[in-house]
């Protein structure tokens, strides 16, 4: 649980009278056990799967995208600048008339700041900090409207649009969401157009590698697509929609570090995340591999790239038959594993953050 998600909680616990009635939207919603305060009045919206399952799993409804009024919309509002008021617009499109508006923002993650952002729009709100974290809320009021125009330019901070010269499509938020990762730019370096047969793509964004893999690997009969966030999708799906071949993309919301159940695959590309918000992790890394060594058949191959200093080859010694480093440069290297022998059962522990 997060210190703003706990101030959050706290703020409505002192004010009562802003959550007795009426439907609740809580926008990037986390699990907290407080919630089920709202009993069958809340709808969760969140697009990290992770998340998502969590608050499946405790019994909420979840909606990668919220429709309709509310009377209160809950927000933990993203840290970047242009997400960050792209979800007050978004929270107040969906409040109705006379509704609440209450945003919670951890101190290091720019509370003073959205706090400050929220009073412009709204022209006035109230606050108070607690837990490292502020929480500030604003009322709907007709008489009093928010100012649309500046509701309209932040509206615009989360929309998908072109980057690299018109080349792709990509939005805010995506992982190296305008320009394309040293990582993957040298792993596209040496991917064999031989690839071929049921392919994967673990970690897609918004697509940079799956579109090389359809522009060079004619024989790829298949390509499944995995990101556990789903706001990767549209970008991804209008990407390799552009691509002429015969080969569709299909799009998996999913959490891999949750590991594979099946066998399906004959290649599996990736440049895993070893982050975990701020902190390096690299057992996603780790997890990424056990994942595919799970997902890929007994002659299966697995390509990726990743920062020199991470500790995977001795993962992939243990469960691939043959390992080549191909590369070694700028900071990155590209491996080659092939023809699995293990399948990891071990899997992640705990809860990746975002």
């Amino acid at each position: 649980m997060s210190h703003a998600l706990d101030a959050l909680i706290y703020a409505l616990d002192v004010n009562p009278d802003i959550s007795t009635e009426g439907r609740v939207l809580f926008l990037r919603a986390q699990e907290h056990p407080a919630l089920q305060h709202f009993e069958g009045r809340l709808v969760c919206q969140q697009n990290w799967k992770p998340r998502a399952a969590e608050l499946e799993a405790a019994g909420y409804r979840v909606e990668r995208e919220a429709h309709g009024l509310f009377d209160l919309v809950l927000v933990l509002p993203d840290p970047q600048r242009d997400l960050m008021v792209a979800d007050l617009a978004r929270a107040h499109d969906h409040l109705a008339p006379g509704g609440v508006l209450m945003a919670a923002q951890h101190n290091d993650a720019g509370a003073k700041r959205c706090e400050q952002y929220l009073r412009e729009v709204a022209g006035r709100a109230e606050s108070l900090s607690k837990h490292h974290s502020r929480v500030f809320w604003a009322t709907k009021d007709e008489a009093k409207p928010w100012n649309e125009n500046l509701l309209e330019r932040w509206r615009q901070g989360a929309v998908m649009r072109r980057i690299l010269d018109g080349r792709f499509w990509s939005r805010p938020g995506l992982f190296n969401w305008d320009r394309i990762d040293e990582g993957s730019a040298l792993l596209v370096k040496h991917l064999p157009e031989t690839i071929a047969g049921n392919v994967a793509d673990f970690g897609c964004g918004w697509g940079f590698l799956s579109d090389h893999l359809l522009r060079n690997c004619h024989d790829i009969d298949t390509l499944d697509i995995y990101d556990a966030d789903a706001d990767c999708f549209e970008c991804a799906r209008r990407n390799l929609g552009l691509v002429p071949t015969r080969v569709k993309a299909h799009p998996h919301w999913r959490d891999i570090t949750t590991g594979f159940d099946r066998t399906k695959f004959d290649a599996v590309v990736m440049n895993p995340p070893f982050h975990e918000g701020k902190d390096a992790d690299p057992l996603i890394g780790l997890k990424f591999i056990a994942a595919a060594a799970q997902a890929l058949r007994p002659t299966g191959q697995l390509w990726l790239v990743a920062n020199r200093q991470l500790p995977y080859e001795n993962l992939l010694t243990e469960t691939f038959a043959h390992l080549e480093k191909v590369v070694e440069t700028g900071g990155f290297k590209v491996l080659h594993a092939g023809n699995p022998i293990v399948k990891p059962t071990w899997q992640r522990r705990g809860k990746r953050r975002r």
